[in-house]
């Protein structure tokens, strides 16, 4: 059983850094240097001689979407004095823009041993929306494009926005992926339309530190975490296309 982290941009106020997307939405991912930090001990803390890992017999995995300029400027230092390794999954329509990761960040990141994959070319909001072949295009396009900048085969990806469905699925092996990362938050990792899926855990700026740990030894705060995506998905469902919106003018009267 391996508990698979969902993080996105890393902040170190002292850089005055940007990192990822912008926006409310955006923003509630974003962890501050310090969160990441005692997180990353408190892991380290309760499972001695362990690292992270996207194997069966590990405890945890840690994995970064959207491929904000965090992964190389901060990241890769922390995760490498533990000498722990990280999948990074990269949005490849805004590669070396302002606030990404370039392209000789993404080769830094494979040669000290992390793993690149997909995270679409656009960032959908609702991939599952979108045309079959539209999906399809954005699964192989970024895979392919990743593939030929690090010479080697991408074969993983992860879905933006939590959207997942059959659909998506089904385009992601037929662009050539093995391995789809979802949203949703459980252990469980199975085979569906010729791709293995497995699911993650969010890490929000908003968590408490200690929070990676408990999900990570706790089936009770797994269970909690589930329940709240679940509420979270008959929002989704209800609201459809207009559900972002909805929750970014949620999110800014909350701020």
């Amino acid at each position: 059983m391996t508990v698979v982290f969902m993080h996105h941009d890393v902040i170190d106020a002292s850089k005055a850094q940007r990192s990822g997307f912008c926006g409310v939405g955006a923003e509630v991912y974003k962890v501050t240097l310090a969160q990441f930090r005692e997180q990353i001990a408190g892991l380290a803390a309760a499972f001695p001689g362990k690292g992270p890992a996207l194997d069966p017999g590990a405890p945890f995995a840690l994995t970064f979407d959207d491929g904000g300029a965090s992964a190389t400027e901060v990241v890769a230092e922390v995760l490498a004095a533990r000498g722990w390794k990280a999948h990074f999954f990269v949005v490849t329509g805004v590669l070396g823009m302002r606030g990404f990761v370039s392209v000789s960040g993404l080769r830094m990141l494979v040669g000290q041993g992390h793993t690149v994959g997909t995270h679409t070319v656009t960032h959908p909001h609702r991939l599952q929306a979108l045309p079959y072949a539209h999906i399809v295009r954005e699964w192989r396009d970024s895979r392919e494009r990743l593939s030929d900048l690090l010479g080697q085969s991408v074969h993983c990806g992860s879905v933006p926005g939590g959207y997942c469905s059959r659909a998506v699925r089904r385009a992601a092996a037929q662009a050539g992926l093995s391995l789809l990362l979802t949203s949703e938050p459980t252990v469980r990792r199975y085979e569906s339309d010729g791709v293995a899926v497995q699911g993650r855990f969010a890490v929000s700026g908003r968590d408490p530190a200690e929070s990676a740990v408990r999900l990570a030894q706790q089936a009770y705060a797994r269970g909690m975490r589930a329940l709240r995506w679940q509420a979270l998905g008959v929002a989704k469902n209800a609201l459809g296309p207009v559900y972002p919106a909805v929750r970014e003018g949620l999110l800014r009267l909350r701020a």
